[in-house]
């Protein structure tokens, strides 16, 4: 039986409607897979963020607004979710030291667009110091204005915490704790130089332990680190703030000290000489010994180098050897 117009149009409706339901499942099924994978990439946004410590933020200056990742919240000691902060709030909870630089940094990034890249200081709500790296640039709207500005903050705390270690370790003598030769003498050339430009006084004193070989063949290399030991700690509680005390190598030592004239210097080597004299080691074995210090001191001269200066703190070493050790002489 040939198929009536009012047939087929039934037929063409029913196929149309079943085409419309499909496609419409259809959308739907790619919006919903749309919005998963928004999510699971939102979720490993999250997830590498506090893997890395970073966190991103967006400063709306239309609205004034501040928005902040989660890791950022956490970068800064707050819990995911707090109220979003405003400008002033970050700018105290960074370091005061740190905060024009920072402050600056972010009015040039609105009046002018610029970038920046920071490392700051900053302390938590709980009193944890933390340091991180701060980047932002600028975001223009269709009238030429900076109408915000994006970036981020990375915790770099552990690193620069292995930084200041690894710097620590490069000017000290792990010996004694005290500064080394090499960052003794980087010291002295500064000190030099600004001595030189204010007209400043600047003395060295150079010393050494008596018959230090005596004791490192009598009772031991150990006991010989244990005077050395001992000295560095009579040094460092004997010096004035700004002063410098450093392992020059051996037994030998020597102290830095800007701003004061080798008489000057005279007390207060003279405490440190009483105080190693007035130690007493004891070995393993219960025996008792005691040591004593020579110094020689010196003072800067118009056109003296680094090099100079310790020279004649050396000589005036020697000479205090050659009058019975134990004490201290003044160079010149």
């Amino acid at each position: 039986m040939p198929t009536t117009p009012i047939l087929m149009l039934a037929a063409f409706v029913v196929v149309q409607g079943i085409a419309s339901v499909l496609l419409l499942r259809r959308e739907r099924a790619l919006r919903q897979q749309a919005e998963c994978e928004v999510a699971e990439s939102r979720t490993r946004l999250v997830e590498i963020q506090e893997l890395a410590r970073i966190g991103n933020w967006e400063f709306d200056l239309i609205h004034d607004q501040i928005r902040w990742s989660a890791e950022t919240f956490h970068i800064f000691g707050l819990p995911p979710g707090s109220e979003e902060p405003e400008f002033a709030d970050v700018l105290l909870a960074v370091d005061p030291e740190d905060r024009p630089l920072f402050d600056q940094a972010i009015e040039r990034a609105i009046s002018q667009g610029h970038p920046y890249r920071l490392d700051l200081r900053i302390r938590t709500p709980e009193g944890t110091r933390k340091f991180i790296h701060a980047q932002g640039s600028a975001v223009y709207g269709q009238a030429g204005a900076v109408v915000r500005l994006i970036g981020t903050v990375l915790d770099i705390t552990e690193r620069k915490r292995e930084e200041n270690r690894l710097a620590e370790q490069a000017r000290l003598d792990t010996l004694t704790g005290l500064a080394n030769r090499g960052y003794f003498s980087s010291e002295l050339e500064h000190e030099i130089r600004v001595a030189r430009e204010a007209d400043n006084p600047l003395s060295v004193c150079m010393c050494d332990i008596d018959k230090f070989k005596h004791v490192n063949d009598h009772y031991g290399h150990g006991a010989g680190d244990e005077v050395i030991r001992a000295l560095a700690r009579c040094l460092a509680e004997g010096v004035r703030r700004g002063d410098l005390a450093a392992r020059w190598g051996g037994d030998e030592f020597c102290i830095l000290f800007p701003g004061t004239r080798a008489a000057e210097v005279q007390i207060c080597v003279e405490r440190i000489r009483q105080r190693l004299e007035s130690l007493v080691f004891i070995t393993e074995n219960g025996q008792q010994y005691s040591v004593t210090g020579t110094f020689g001191i010196a003072e800067l001269a118009p056109g003296m180098g680094s090099s100079d200066l310790v020279e004649l703190a050396d000589q005036a070493l020697y000479r205090a050897k050659q009058q019975g050790r134990n004490r201290l002489v003044l160079a010149g």
